[in-house]
């Protein structure tokens, strides 16, 4: 394996890892503490853009498409957050 390749390797599971953490926390928050008039919502789109963020950096590092079905999986982390959270 060459020098290159791990690097992507690297680089991609630390965006994902660190991006996705913050999409987590914030659709956690918003399910759980935010109450106050549209934070709610606001968090919740905020933790979608992210979780389209870190899969488009992912997919930019590795030198793909960025038109994937890997962003509609952007809208699972804050869902999953979401029902367990809230509706649960």
């Amino acid at each position: 394996m060459q020098i290159e390749q791990v690097r992507r390797y690297v680089l991609s599971s630390l965006v994902c890892s660190v991006v996705l953490l913050h999409s987590l926390a914030m659709a956690a928050l918003g399910a759980t503490g935010a109450d106050k008039g549209g934070a709610r919502q606001g968090l919740f789109v905020i933790s979608v853009l992210l979780g389209v963020l870190a899969i488009g950096a992912v997919r930019l590092i590795n030198r793909r498409s960025l038109l994937t079905p890997w962003l509609a999986g952007a809208l699972v982390i804050p869902l999953i957050a979401y029902y367990l959270l809230l509706w649960r």
